[in-house]
């Protein structure tokens, strides 16, 4: 996959191409939605958001704080609906342009410093586009990115406290930055990553980093990346936590 571009109109466009393959469905849509209008105000919302969202990219408008918070959740809202949509009629070749999608909302929307109370959408995408990454330098830029979402993650996110949904965003897209750090061979940023990991999925970490040495078994990978595994799962090993 070609690299994340964190800029609103890159992220327009996206969400342009993913609205008029909706459009292109509307009597399916319509019926899903059951109603009249079908996708149609969906795609004016939309044509909406990005105009406002540039001009604060820009820094030609400004938000306090509650507003910010409150457009950028919308604007979050809005990819669902529309994500929902494609789902629903079953819009198979944009489902890696949903994932980019939202993948780059969620960074731009920790850049404009406000709080993620909605990750799913975002960590599925960051999901879909590490498993599709295999460049090095791409994972690292990737765990970069899905680093800046997590810690815009908004509390009751962070206190993981619902750990019977094993797809829970929260831990998904902590789970897919350690697979990013990983896969991108860089024993430095690997420790980085297991730290926080540690704190943020200490239930996940035992069998996280006994997967990953299975693999780093059967695979080329330098001894350092073995190392850093062996590390931890000398802190965190498979009975840790039973």
């Amino acid at each position: 996959m070609k690299p994340l571009v964190i800029e609103n109109d890159v992220i327009a466009d996206l969400a342009l191409d993913v609205t008029q393959a909706v459009l292109a469905k509307s009597e399916e849509a319509r019926t899903i939605m059951e109603d009249p209008s079908g996708p149609i105000d969906l795609a004016r919302a939309l044509a909406d958001f990005f105009p406002v969202a540039e001009a604060l990219e820009s820094g030609g408008a400004h938000l306090e704080q509650e507003h910010l918070q409150e457009f950028c959740a919308y604007g979050l809202d809005l990819l669902d609906r529309l994500a929902f949509l494609v789902r629903k009629v079953e819009i198979m070749d944009k489902r890696d342009t949903v994932a980019r999608m939202f993948a780059s909302m969620g960074v731009w929307v920790a850049r404009r410093g406000a709080t993620i109370e909605n990750l799913e959408g975002t960590a599925d995408g960051f999901g879909m586009i590490v498993n599709a990454t295999s460049a090095t330098d791409d994972l690292r830029s990737l765990c970069g990115l899905m680093e800046e979402v997590i810690e815009a993650a908004s509390t009751k996110l962070q206190l993981d406290e619902d750990r019977g949904d094993a797809w829970r965003p929260w831990r998904v897209i902590n789970l897919n930055a350690g697979i990013a750090a990983t896969r991108s061979l860089d024993p430095e940023l690997m420790e980085q990553t297991f730290e926080k990991m540690s704190r943020r999925l200490p239930y996940d970490m035992p069998g996280f980093l006994a997967d990953g040495m299975r693999q780093a078994t059967f695979q080329n990978v330098p001894e350092a990346v073995k190392d850093v595994m062996r590390k931890y799962l000398e802190r965190w090993p498979a009975n840790a936590l039973h």
